[in-house]
């Protein structure tokens, strides 16, 4: 079985409940607030575990916010190897407005990672990676971590033969990948920033995505257009893969899902086009599931077979 690790270096706690209505000066009554462990690595590992995948999540953790952090995954039962630093673990908070239906998300910047720490995790990463066939680095960086921090990455990951899948923003990507990836998956605004340019048309779109073909080492980008589903651009062309029509009730972990459902069909040996689909269906069964709750295994697997069957008459 294809081995896989996770890198998360600005992991957080998140902290999710619900109230009737938002509303200025007021103390507004919430319900009992949901804890869960999240950070673009550590939500992949999640969902990989949920699906029956082995892996390993490698990420910072510091004072009671972690303690609180890692106790959260050893109840999920997710193989996870804490890095420890000086700094508190971040929070993020989210709440659900019952009223509108509309979901408000607060997102803290990380606690400072000194320069001895970053150069440490990354050496605690080396030591982590043999045997693996795929590096997921996903989630921003913390201040201190440097821009240049997913470049390192890279070269570890290059050194190590294994495949290397970023997904983060900024100039963490950008930098990350002119040292080179296997595989990336920009959002709108990230694409645009990566290639300087204004999505205007799906036309548009693919050229930009074939600029970064031309202008970065990286095999393959898969560009997630929401309800839109998503484009997969490799020298073979770029194609379309749409994604199955759900009633979204949170979008707390969606991407990090469709990541997560890239990497696990690849290491089970299915096809760039299956790993798409199957990254569109975990993305979209997230989406159902209410505040931070992450897929159903079975949701996944139901929207999947749809959205093959979908493939099917499309080809026809």
């Amino acid at each position: 079985m294809k081995k896989i690790v996770t890198l998360t270096a600005n992991p957080a706690l998140d902290i999710y409940s619900e109230v009737e209505k938002v509303e200025p000066e007021v103390k507004m009554r919430s319900e009992s607030p949901k804890k869960d462990p999240g950070g673009g690595g550590v939500n992949i590992s999640r969902v990989l575990h949920r699906l029956g995948q082995p892996n390993k999540a490698i990420y910072t953790c510091g004072g009671f916010t972690g303690d609180i952090f890692a106790k959260l995954l050893d109840d999920e039962h997710i193989n996870h190897e804490p890095f420890t630093v000086k700094n508190d673990l971040r929070q993020n908070f989210g709440v659900f407005e019952n009223s509108t239906g509309e979901l408000y998300r607060f997102g803290f910047p990380g606690a400072e990672l000194e320069e001895s720490e970053a150069t440490a995790l990354l050496e605690k990463l080396e030591k982590s990676l043999d045997d693996t066939d795929f590096l997921v680095a996903s989630g921003s960086l913390p201040p201190g971590a440097g821009t240049n921090f997913y470049a390192k990455v890279a070269r570890i990951a290059q050194e190590k033969k294994v495949k290397f899948i970023l997904d983060t923003s900024g100039k963490a990507l950008a930098e990350g990948l002119e040292q080179g990836a296997y595989l990336v998956k920009p959002n709108l605004d990230e694409l645009q920033d990566l290639t300087g340019q204004k999505a205007e048309t799906e036309e548009h779109r693919k050229e930009m995505l074939q600029k970064i073909l031309d202008n970065y080492p990286v095999e393959v980008v898969v560009h997630s257009l929401g309800p839109g589903g998503a484009f997969l651009a490799t020298k073979n062309g770029i194609k379309h893969f749409p994604a199955p029509k759900v009633k979204a009730s949170s979008s707390i972990g969606a991407g990090d899902s469709m990541v997560a459902g890239i990497v696990y069909s690849l290491a089970n040996k299915k096809s760039l086009e299956e790993a798409v689909l199957f990254g569109l269906a975990c993305g979209s069964a997230t989406l159902i599931s209410p505040g931070t709750e992450l897929l159903k295994k079975e949701d996944a697997e139901r929207l999947y077979k749809e959205l093959r069957e979908t493939q099917k008459q499309l080809s026809k």
